[in-house]
């Protein structure tokens, strides 16, 4: 779960959201995303380092350059995160295997506690 509140938190601000939309395209180096945000190198490299803290962003050095690429599995864990919030049959299993089932509360305590009575008046 930790993996994906940090990869939430990098993709909620703007700017990073730009780069990862000019990446997206086609692979680039901080020189070139700085160019085309018209912002400055060092700026761009504070979103990068935090873009790849988050395991978002992976790079590549090639001469005096490293060029940048987005991780689509990570992605793609998100996308699981979000059908789980979205069905009610849907299993999640982040990225430390941790498997989490919206049925999972009912299972163990067998609707006797308020939490999952309050979840069945809304349904």
């Amino acid at each position: 779960m930790e993996t994906l509140v940090k990869i939430f938190k990098a993709l909620s601000d703007e700017t990073r959201l730009k780069i990862l939309m000019i990446i997206s395209s086609k692979m680039m180096c901080q020189k070139g995303i700085s160019k085309r945000l018209q912002i400055s190198d060092s700026a761009v490299s504070q979103h990068i380092k935090i873009l790849k803290e988050a395991n978002i962003l992976t790079g590549y050095k090639e001469g005096y350059y490293v060029f940048y690429k987005i991780n689509e599995e990570v992605f793609n864990d998100c996308i699981s995160f979000m059908k789980f919030i979205n069905d009610d049959q849907y299993t999640f299993i982040d990225m430390t295997n941790t498997e989490m089932s919206k049925s999972y509360c009912c299972n163990t305590c067998k609707g006797k506690s308020k939490c999952c009575k309050k979840r069945e008046d809304l349904k």
